[in-house]
């Protein structure tokens, strides 16, 4: 209720102020997060020191604060998402990719697997000027009138949005009809939950298996996805996006689940090794969080420079 609360009353704020103005108010909020909330903040430091290989909470608090505050930049984004067109957020995403998704598409069903990185919004947006409408999955946000407006404003953008809960129905014809479906994938799940087990970083991690018993099922074309923000406080994106990966079948479908979820995480973690602080992932990914024992010198030098 809270949130749902907030929301309302940010986002006409929001859309009278510059965006660089919203993004400024929404450091300050995230630094504020920072420090009250407790359980994120351990979240995020036990992911991180997995994710950098280092103990060094210096480095660890400095790309979490950053994680935040890119975080920030996406949530100024979710509120003005009904200021938004097609043509806005293509333009935003300047990538050589589009042509070769838009030939993809017209020749068979894209399952795009994304994580919690960047602005996926903003992504679905430009496809539906490329290519043109899609589906996405979505969880709820915990408030029916928080999920009308989101999933409104993302529909307003070509993007179609499917409950997860009573989703897998609908994703399948979707695809069977050519059509081109988006989801997250990169939420943990409990050891009772259905899952597939698979290793990030090094470290253990079990995430749904929905998306890759789905792409079997359909034959669809997987493309791991992530559009990432160029720079703080720009509304600028680039598309990180791998149109060659390629997955196999076999006789053994749990096998099969397995390996391509583990051959989908693989590429994000390239992507998420690079840029850390755009991975939006405040909940315990991993199994265990013992030490992984690293140095500060095996952290990417720009946050081990900042952190001395």
């Amino acid at each position: 209720m809270l949130l749902y609360v907030g929301w309302r009353l940010l986002s006409p704020i929001a859309r009278i102020v510059p965006r660089r103005w919203a993004y400024a108010v929404s450091y300050a909020l995230m630094a504020i997060v920072f420090r009250a909330w407790p359980a994120g903040r351990r979240a995020m430091r036990d992911n991180l020191r997995t994710v950098l290989q280092t103990d060094d909470a210096a480095v660890v608090d400095t790309v979490a604060r950053r994680q935040l505050a890119r975080y920030g930049e996406y949530l100024v984004d979710a509120l003005l998402i009904n200021t938004l067109t097609p043509a806005r957020c293509h333009a935003a995403v300047p990538t050589d990719a589009w042509p070769r998704l838009r030939e993809i598409a017209a020749h068979e069903p894209i399952l795009f697997a994304l994580m919690h990185f960047g602005n996926w919004d903003v992504g679905g947006g430009a496809f539906t000027h490329v290519v043109g409408r899609s589906h996405v999955l979505v969880e709820s946000l915990g408030h029916p009138g928080l999920d009308a407006m989101v999933q409104q404003g993302r529909d307003a953008l070509g993007m179609t949005p499917v409950p997860i809960e009573r989703g897998a129905l609908a994703a399948r014809r979707a695809l069977r009809q050519g059509g081109a479906l988006a989801l997250l994938f990169d939420r943990p799940t409990a050891p009772d939950e259905p899952g597939v087990d698979v290793t990030f970083f090094g470290r253990h991690c079990r995430l749904p298996n929905g998306f890759a018993r789905l792409a079997l099922a359909s034959q669809a074309r997987v493309i791991p996805l992530a559009i990432l923000r160029q720079r703080s406080g720009v509304f600028q994106f680039s598309a990180l996006v791998d149109l060659d990966f390629a997955y196999t079948r076999s006789a053994d479908r749990a096998a099969d689940v397995q390996a391509l979820t583990q051959g989908v995480l693989n590429v994000h973690e390239s992507w998420i090794r690079r840029y850390p602080e755009q991975w939006y992932q405040f909940r315990p990914f991993f199994s265990n969080h013992e030490s992984v024992g690293a140095e500060a010198s095996a952290v990417p030098g720009s946050y081990a420079a900042t952190a001395r």
